[in-house]
C-alpha cells in the first residue's frame, strides 16, 4: 500500500526517483537542484519583499551558526567554546 501510495504522489509531484536519474542515483541532487531553480518564486502581494527573501537565508545562517560549537572531532574543533550548550541555546 505505501510504495503505491508513494508512487502516486510521485507522479502528482513530477518527481523522478533516484532510478530514473542516473546511475545508482548520482545525479538526483543536480535534478532536484535544477527542479528547484525552474520552479515560479510566489512572492505574496501583502507581504513584504525583503524580509519575505531574507527570512529564509538569515534561519539558515542561524542554523550554520549552532554547527560552530559542535565538537566534530578532537583534532579539529572549528571553535574551542567551553560554553557551547548555551551559545547554541543564545544563537
Amino acid at each position: 500500500k505505501k510504495a503505491t501510495e508513494r508512487k502516486i504522489m510521485s507522479s502528482m509531484q513530477q518527481r523522478k526517483g533516484p532510478n530514473v536519474t542516473g546511475f545508482l542515483g548520482l545525479l538526483q541532487p543536480i535534478a532536484d537542484g535544477l527542479k528547484l531553480f525552474t520552479k515560479e518564486t510566489v512572492v505574496p502581494s501583502a507581504s513584504n519583499p525583503v524580509n519575505f527573501v531574507l527570512a529564509p537565508i538569515f534561519t539558515f545562517f542561524l542554523s550554520l551558526l549552532s554547527w560552530a560549537v559542535l565538537p566534530i572531532n578532537s583534532a579539529f574543533p572549528f571553535s574551542d567554546l567551553n560554553l557551547g550548550l548555551i551559545y547554541i541555546f543564545a544563537v
